[in-house]
């Protein structure tokens, strides 16, 4: 019981971390709409600054670098960017993770 006691901030400190977006002047949907596929890490590190989170995906060789934001509607939002083996843009996509428009609540 004491070793639950003990982890539970940090279990709890974990937790909200993981939804507590960076807030960054260039993390705009309009910014995120001009990454392109072709466009090499260093391009959109240069545009968006360094990700959130990163991931590696061993079978396919890419990797993913994710961003979390409010969009333009006042949703938190996380925008992902595919890099293939050759280190060049692949793929993108952006999600809503909040019911939104408050800045930070869950409806």
């Amino acid at each position: 019981m004491k070793l639950v006691s003990a982890l539970a901030p940090l279990l709890t400190a974990a937790c909200v971390s993981i939804y507590t977006p960076i807030h960054d002047a260039r993390r705009t949907d309009d910014i995120f709409r001009d990454i392109r596929p072709g466009m090499t890490e260093a391009q959109v590190a240069q545009m968006i600054g360094r990700p959130d989170e990163t991931m590696f995906f061993p079978l396919s060789g890419h990797d993913s670098w994710s961003y979390q934001y409010y969009d333009t509607w006042g949703y938190m939002a996380e925008f992902s960017v595919t890099f293939g083996t050759d280190h060049l843009v692949y793929s993108k996509y952006s999600r809503r993770i909040t019911d939104g428009g408050d800045h930070g609540g869950s409806k």
